[in-house]
């Protein structure tokens, strides 16, 4: 069979299968009898016990011929009616990773190369309006917390095959849910439009997740308004309903006193508590099921497991009264109802793309991106197509990212962009022993609407400041080159095995001309000339002199060339993947000499990898090491290298971190280290860890091994926060011979 055969009799068999699904005459006991729905009610995590419900009423026999919903009740109840059955529904829930499914973070293996090394570092971003001639800007709150890209990535994927604009009565089951319109104040029965597009808007909780606009509306959670549709469902054409609920117990109320969680829960108080209490009353069956201690954000994969046992539980208890119904309406288990919730694209994994098309962008930018798409085969997986559109996402130059797969198969991919203006203040916050308090501010100001020309600012407060300005021009998303301006100002403390030896504050002026910056995947090539000015404002102790030091008020031209590798799956705490840093660096004062003498060569290496060595368990070797090379007495102090402390580069570039270490040690030319970072998964937020590491240090680099040794351990925890990583720390490193704590609590930057 040629392929044009097999396409044509899979497009005859698909089409049959629709029109005996949707076109099989009704038998005259189906016509003559009741007609059941379903109402389910938002809840958040809680919503997950709707689960349970529907697999008992699987068990029962019970017809289902409408289905309305709220929320969560919006989303499990329109991937039900869908065709997706109770045990498809247990697995996607089970599977999902909802901590990320409720950010717009990108998984850090889908972000672009540039964007891996501050990954994280912002947690809030807030739109502004700058009008330079006119002399005024502002600065406003967004719509919500999260914009729901992976949500609506995850629906999407669900719901392939149903991505057109169409009567929600025309799925297996007929389908509503529930939104309310924040510019009439009205509830918004949505029956119509597209589905994905719909359990998102009914599930858009305010200040959380940004409202959804359809038409004229801006559309929020419908549960502010009705969070239990039973009116909606009859109204669709049910003569009995049977209702899901889990009303929050006493000791949940309690639990979210003074909260977010509260004030949402009591937004439907003002409107729709009387209609709640109305649509309980007109319920035939009522589950309800009772949750306590698991809340609306209970997402771990263990409340999950429970919650919809709790609702299985709940609905079980019911079973004489669905015997009872089941008796009413005529159904005999020689004579079940016949499932209607099966569509031939829930199976249907390997999908076949016949062209690939942007909307939102020029005809230009729509090329770049499509060189970026590798499809094989023309063939890719549900799982494939959600990855590309992340990675899209990850490219940063977007709000959102959508597709549409129309047609049939071959189908013709839609990707519906929003462009980014980059209008937005991001702001990051990090509290520490260390430095005590920073503030890290950024804006990207685009040219505009091309990708080409960007100005990036950012600023860090803190008691070490600094002000970036990246200027680069885009070609496509694989190329860009540009120039780099930082101001930096620090006051460090040298200190000699731990007792402190001297100290000096300096400013340095950096401009770094970008040549070419070469992306590809995992793989980020960067050659460059770096004009590298320092100004040391105030004096060493001991009355010891500057020009003796070697620490000079200076100019000094540098040529770089960086390679990294790096497809690790976190910033912190990674399980997977390969980090893999390469630097070449010829240090000169006058374009060609050091000091009159021959130009330093500086070598840099850092290696990381992640292995799981048990359920729980992690460990991670790292190697990192710097040498110079022609050192002799030429090189400037600035340029030594230095070991200590908690982060790489947190005072001078070539910085070294060694856990447990609190200052900075001057070291020999080359130096080498070595370490294990064991670490132990108590939840997926929560780590103990130990870092054990050891330091060699010699001036001969290929007598690395010959030289001197210092060993060193720290122990942790960290949970992780909406700030970033809550920390612990304690350790004793043979340099300082100190032990040295640590607490601190968001990201590094």
């Amino acid at each position: 069979m040629n392929p044009s055969q097999y396409h044509f009799l899979r497009l005859i068999s698909i089409t049959v299968f629709l029109a005996f699904t949707f076109a099989t005459p009704i038998s005259a006991q189906e016509k003559s009898r009741k007609k059941v729905g379903i109402a389910l009610s938002g809840g958040g995590a809680k919503g997950f016990a709707h689960i349970g419900a529907l697999k008992v009423l699987e068990e029962a026999g019970i017809p289902i011929d409408y289905i309305a919903g709220t929320s969560m009740g919006a989303i499990i109840g329109g991937l039900y009616a869908l065709g997706y059955s109770a045990s498809d529904l247990d697995s996607i829930a089970k599977t999902q990773d909802w901590n990320y499914l409720l950010t717009d973070n990108v998984y850090r293996e889908n972000l672009s190369p540039y964007l891996k090394e501050n990954a994280n570092q912002y947690i809030v971003s807030l739109p502004y309006e700058l009008q330079l001639k006119q002399k005024s800007g502002k600065v406003s709150l967004p719509s919500g917390v999260v914009k729901g890209q992976n949500l609506d990535n995850l629906f999407l994927n669900l719901t392939i095959g149903f991505q057109d604009a169409m009567k929600f009565d025309q799925l297996p089951i007929p389908f509503g849910c529930v939104a309310a319109d924040t510019r009439s104040g009205r509830e918004v029965d949505l029956t119509q439009g597209i589905l994905a597009q719909a359990m998102r808007a009914s599930m858009a909780i305010p200040g959380m997740f940004a409202p959804v606009e359809i038409d004229s509306m801006l559309l929020i959670d419908g549960g502010i308004i009705n969070n239990y549709p039973v009116d909606l469902v009859r109204k669709m054409g049910a003569d009995i309903v049977i209702g899901v609920v889990m009303p929050p117990g006493d000791e949940e109320k309690d639990k979210n006193r003074g909260t977010l969680f509260e004030v949402i829960s009591g937004l439907s108080n003002f409107i729709g508590k009387e209609k709640f209490d109305e649509n309980i009353r007109n319920t035939d069956l009522l589950i309800s099921a009772d949750l306590h201690p698991y809340g609306m954000m209970d997402f771990e994969r263990n409340s999950i497991d429970t919650i919809i046992f709790r609702g299985e539980k709940a609905t079980r208890e019911k079973w004489d009264e669905l015997m009872s119904l089941k008796s009413q309406l005529g159904i005999t288990d020689e004579k079940l109802p016949d499932r209607k919730e099966k569509n031939p694209f829930i199976e249907m994994d390997s999908l076949e793309i016949g062209s690939i098309h942007f909307s939102g962008i020029t005809p230009d930018e729509e090329q770049s991106m499509l060189k970026s798409i590798h499809i094989k085969n023309n063939k890719i997986t549900r799982k494939e197509l959600e990855t590309l559109t992340s990675q899209i996402y990850g490219t940063g130059f977007f709000n959102s990212v959508r597709y549409e797969l129309k047609g049939e198969p071959p189908f013709d991919l839609f990707f519906r962009v929003e462009k980014k203006d980059f209008k937005t203040l991001n702001l990051g916050l990090r509290f520490d022993t260390d430095d005590i308090a920073a503030i890290l501010a950024n804006t990207v100001i685009r040219r505009g609407a091309s990708f080409n020309s960007v100005m990036e600012i950012t600023a860090r407060l803190s008691k070490n400041p600094y002000l970036t300005i990246d200027y680069y021009l885009n070609r496509g998303i694989f190329y860009r080159g540009g120039i780099t301006y930082r101001l930096r100002r620090n006051e460090i403390n040298i200190f000699d095995r731990g007792q402190r030896s001297y100290s000096f504050g300096v400013t340095q002026n950096t401009m770094d001309l970008n040549f070419s910056e070469f992306y590809f995947r995992n793989i980020k090539l960067h050659l460059g000339v770096n004009f590298d000015n320092y100004y040391f404002f105030s004096t060493l102790s001991n009355n010891i002199d500057l020009q003796k030091t070697g620490f000079d008020n200076k100019l000094y031209i540098n040529y770089f060339l960086e390679g990294t590798f790096d497809n690790l799956d976190r910033s912190y705490f990674p399980t997977s993947g390969h980090y893999l840093l390469f630097r070449y660096a010829m240090l000169t004062d006058n374009f060609y000499e050091m000091n009159h003498k021959l130009p330093l060569n500086v070598l840099n290496l850092k290696l990381t990898k992640p292995f799981k060595i048990g359920q729980h368990i992690f460990l991670t070797p790292e190697i990192t090491g710097r040498t110079i090379i022609n050192a002799e007495d030429s090189i400037p102090a600035i340029y030594r290298n230095f070991a200590g402390g908690k982060y790489d580069g947190n005072y001078l570039t070539q910085q070294i971190s060694l856990p447990g270490s609190g200052g900075m040690e001057v070291m020999n030319h080359s130096i080498l280290k070595f370490q294990a970072n064991l670490r132990y998964e108590i939840t997926q937020n929560q780590w103990l860890y130990a870092n054990l590491h050891i330091l060699a240090q010699n001036d001969k680099p290929l007598h690395i091994f010959n030289g001197q040794y210092f060993k060193g351990i720290n122990l942790g925890y960290s949970y992780m926060t909406v700030l970033g990583p809550f920390s612990i720390e304690a350790g004793y490193s043979e340099l300082t011979k100190k032990i040295h704590a640590f607490l601190g609590i968001g990201y590094y930057f």
